[in-house]
Order: structure tokens, then sequence, then C-alpha cells
């Protein structure tokens, strides 16, 4: 890029930095965040900062991932606070999921996927009273956690699928169709050959 006299902006280095994010490459991100500025007077953003704990967050360098967190010039953002919560949970660290939590939950106190993902996290770590504690908030302040769901076109025709429901009226019918891909699934290369041979005749 730069061999090509292109010069990056602000929103080149979020790219960058999230794909050293991705690829774990800790010592690239550390310099390309540190050339953003020094290089090329671009002060670090939110969404830089973001990308940074995201980066030692997925390497399991939690400490680094928080003290960059507090070290922010700004007030960190939710992408920030997501990016630390759900490290914690990669790296099963309760402590600083409820911390990384409790930020979210002071921005946004009705997004139930911080209660679902700090409810995971404890309850990944067998701490069953905290799973209680997580669900009786989620209860008392009526957060309501939205199911999966799926659309799947057949022929043209949408047909609409949510976690959990088994009012399809041709649930029968699609739980046999399941069923039978996964068995489809386990059997060897040879079971299969035989099997769609025989369904030939």
């Amino acid at each position: 890029m730069l061999l090509a006299n292109f010069k990056p902006d602000r929103i080149t280095f979020v790219g960058v930095l999230s794909a050293c994010s991705h690829g774990g490459l800790v010592a690239e991100g550390h310099k390309y965040f540190h050339n953003m500025k020094n290089d090329f007077g671009i002060e670090p953003t939110r969404e830089h900062y973001a990308c940074m704990v995201d980066l030692l967050g997925r390497v399991g360098q939690l400490e680094d991932a928080f003290k960059m967190i507090s070290g922010m010039p700004m007030e960190p953002s939710q992408a920030a606070w997501g990016a630390l919560l759900n490290a914690s949970r990669m790296h099963g660290n309760v402590e600083l999921a409820k911390l990384a939590a409790n930020k979210l939950l002071e921005l946004d106190p009705e997004d139930s996927g911080t209660y679902v993902l700090l409810a995971t996290v404890c309850a990944g770590n067998k701490r069953w009273g905290d799973v209680r504690m997580v669900r009786s908030m989620m209860r008392e302040k009526g957060v309501k956690k939205t199911p999966g769901r799926s659309l799947v076109d057949v022929e043209g025709k949408f047909h609409e699928f949510l976690a959990g429901d088994v009012s399809h009226l041709q649930f029968d019918r699609i739980c046999k169709a399941l069923k039978g891909i996964f068995l489809l699934s386990e059997m060897d290369e040879a079971e299969y050959y035989a099997l769609a041979v025989a369904s030939d005749y």
C-alpha cells in the first residue's frame, strides 16, 4: 500500500488492526497502532482501541486488554467492552466478564445479549449462583432473550423458524428430514453410495 503511494487513513487502520486481531498478530497490531499516530498523525479512535482490545483478548492477554481499555483517553465504547466480555468468555475469566458486562449494561441496560453472554461465562465455570443472579436481573428489568430465528426459502416460499418453536405445521416432517441428514452425515462414503444406488431402484 505504501509502495503504491497510498496514504492510509483512519478507516484503513481499522481494517488493518481488525486483520491483526483475527490473525492473532499481536506484535504487528501494536506496531500499526503506534505507527498510526507516530508516522501518519492519526489519533486512535474508539474503533482502533476496540480492535486492540479484541486482539489482546483473543490471544488470552486479558490483563493487557483491560489495561488498554483503562488507558483510553476517551470513554470506552460498547465495542471495546463487548470485545473484553467475549474474550473473558473464551478464556473463562468470570470476574473480568462481570466487570465488562456491568460496563456494557451501564451503556445499554436492556441489551439481552450482554446478560446471556455473562450467564454463559458463569455456567461454563459452574458458577450456578451467578447464573441465577443474572437471570434474576433479567426478570427484574423485564429483559427477554430474543430467540434465534431462521428463514428458509423452499421453492419460492419463505418459512420462519424460531429456536425451540414446535408449532410449525410440518414440524414432524422437518424433524424426520433433519434426522435423515444427520444420519447421512454419519455414514462413510461407501455406505452413502450403497444407499444412493439402492434408492434408485
